[in-house]
């Protein structure tokens, strides 16, 4: 894996190399600024596979660095991992809105450096399936519908800002239940996913879920809020809980949104059929695991409104 790491501070990125090479990272490049980054990047003759940045830096900080590594066609969907010591909420969510992955916090820990580069193998994982997706579109397009499985996650190539669901789960696990109080997790399910996997081709249902993400996309608060593609037809995004939304209401908007596209990107068979559930969060003090928002919001998508009324009617009625 070719790594480069960008911080201010000489020793720091001397500690950094040294963590990393003793567990069995070796192609590392080094740079003191945002100027130096991006001559490493223009001077590499491949690009890097993951990018380290720190976030206070002078004159271009490690967010706005980031956005500008972002914006460069090869690092599109490249890892990058904040170093920071600032861990406020505010600083998370810039640092996500620019296209930060996972963020490690200084002081660095050997473990949590080794559990990082694991989700960076991860995230290179499905980056890998999906330009290989892309690449033999044209080659051997009759076996994408083999080859893409309906219940995994998968990145969207055409919808950059959408969060892989590794990413979505480290960003609410590094926020936790207190800094996660003031938001919420909204799940979305296409009703008619499998009917449409079965009847498309591999990158004909990509191409069917990047519409979605788009309509989904147009209904939600400018910022800060985040969405990722969990697989078996499932979104999940994660907004501010004062945010003044009904889930039937964004259904009916994302539905009309879809059924008004000039073509069909799902192969001309059905156009998505979207079912929004109703907000989730946990407890300012609950102890529950901070991702299981996500999970449940997404099983409250997948539930279908008469079968909610029913289960309210049954649970007011019973004698507790």
């Amino acid at each position: 894996m070719k790594i480069l790491i960008v911080d201010d501070e000489p020793l720091f990125l001397e500690l950094m190399q040294v963590t990393l090479q003793e567990l069995g990272y070796e192609d590392i490049s080094l740079a003191l600024s945002a100027k130096d980054a991006f001559a490493n990047i223009d001077a590499a003759p491949n690009p890097f596979d993951c990018i380290l940045l720190d976030i206070q830096m002078p004159e271009v900080n490690g967010i706005e660095l980031c956005a500008g590594i972002r914006g460069l066609p090869d690092y599109s969907a490249t890892p990058i991992l904040m170093v920071t010591a600032m861990t406020e909420k505010h600083y998370i969510n810039r640092a996500f809105q620019a296209g930060a992955n996972d963020y490690v916090t200084k002081p660095i820990e050997p473990i949590e450096i080794k559990a990082r580069m694991n989700m960076v193998k991860r995230l290179l994982s499905e980056r890998n399936q999906a330009v290989w997706l892309h690449n033999q579109l044209h080659e051997a397009e009759a076996a994408f519908g083999m080859q893409i499985a309906f219940d995994e996650p998968c990145i969207l190539p055409e919808v950059q800002w959408v969060l892989p669901m590794s990413s979505l789960e480290n960003y609410v696990l590094r926020l936790g239940n207190m800094r996660m109080f003031s938001t919420v997790a909204l799940g979305f399910h296409i009703e008619n996913g499998p009917t449409i996997f079965s009847q498309s081709r591999g990158m004909e249902f990509v191409d069917c879920l990047s519409e979605v993400a788009l309509a989904i996309s147009e209904v939600l608060p400018r910022s800060p809020s985040f969405l990722s593609y969990a697989g078996s037809g499932d979104f999940c995004a994660v907004i501010p809980k004062l945010s003044q939304l009904d889930p039937s209401f964004l259904g009916i908007r994302i539905n009309d949104s879809l059924s008004q596209l000039t073509h069909n990107s799902c192969g001309a068979f059905e156009v998505p059929q979207v079912r929004v559930g109703r907000p989730q969060s946990n407890g300012l003090l609950s102890f529950r695991d901070p991702a299981s928002v996500l999970t449940r919001a997404i099983e409250d998508a997948r539930t279908p409104t008469a079968q909610k009324k029913t289960f309210r009617r049954s649970y007011e009625k019973h004698e507790w």
